[in-house]
């Protein structure tokens, strides 16, 4: 990949989840709609990704090719059903785009070589300026940890979610300490029920009862619902990359001890 000015460049190239999902998805000439409607909704314009492959929208091994994969994944993978999901398909993808809704107002997403191991970043409260979404080179470096487009989609879900909470104007920031491992930061755990938050409903909290999500949160319920409500035709390594992202996040990365484990029956 070619590098930005004064920046390291990525790690170019295609994993096996990659590649798989890839395979999915036909060619922008066969279906245009598509990733005309991935650019707009997801606010991908910036000229920042013009060196990622944004030219070249099919191009999987490159970043804007891999993003293209997550949001494919975000739009399409995850089958509805109604009572034991955490939430529907289309609340992570409401919460996940870029355009203003319910969820946030609207932000546009950027890509960037340099972030210092970060995978991704939220901006929001600029002054006289649009908030944005920084992705950066972790979540595309071929043989990275991150570089997966499950964990790709989920990171969209999270950065999103700190958009939430600018909008309904709670702390964006994140925690250390408690069960949080000491090599990583985190959030607390809210628990609910998996009929606490009716399907379109996600954008919404209470104090009293108390029903919120954090980031770290949201991402995971994100990851269990791929790992064990996705459609058939979602390759098994996305579905056990989704569980495997998320039971490490339920591991190390809640400020409260969380118990509940993708694959184990959910609290209702």
């Amino acid at each position: 990949m070619m590098a930005m000015k004064g920046r390291p460049m990525c790690i170019d190239g295609m994993g096996l989840v990659d590649l798989a999902v890839s395979r999915l998805i036909p060619v922008p000439s066969q279906w245009p709609e598509f990733f005309s409607w991935a650019k707009a909704a997801f606010a991908l314009e910036d000229d920042s990704w013009d060196p990622a492959g944004a030219g070249e929208p099919w191009r999987g091994s490159l970043p804007y090719g891999k993003t293209i994969a997550s949001i494919y994944l975000l739009a399409y993978a995850i089958r509805d059903e109604y009572i034991p999901q955490w939430h529907a398909r289309g609340d992570y993808l409401a919460a996940a785009r870029a355009m203003p809704n319910p969820y946030h107002g609207p932000f546009y997403i950027r890509f960037m070589n340099n972030s210092g191991g970060s995978e991704a970043h939220s901006d929001t409260g600029r002054t006289a300026a649009r908030d944005r979404t920084d992705m950066y080179c972790p979540v595309f470096d071929l043989g990275g940890k991150s570089d997966d487009p499950v964990n790709r989609a989920s990171v969209l879900v999270h950065e999103a979610w700190h958009h939430w909470q600018y909008h309904k104007g709670y702390q964006s920031g994140h925690l250390g300490g408690g069960a949080i491992d000491p090599s990583v930061e985190g959030d607390y755990y809210y628990p609910h029920g998996t009929g606490d938050f009716d399907f379109g409903q996600l954008w919404k909290f209470s104090l009293s009862p108390l029903r919120f999500h954090s980031p770290y949160q949201v991402q995971v319920e994100f990851s269990a619902d791929l790992a064990e409500f996705s459609f058939h035709w979602v390759p098994v390594a996305a579905t056990q990359s989704a569980r495997y992202y998320g039971n490490t996040r339920l591991a190390m990365q809640f400020h409260n001890r969380v118990n509940y484990r993708i694959g184990q029956p959910r609290p209702f």
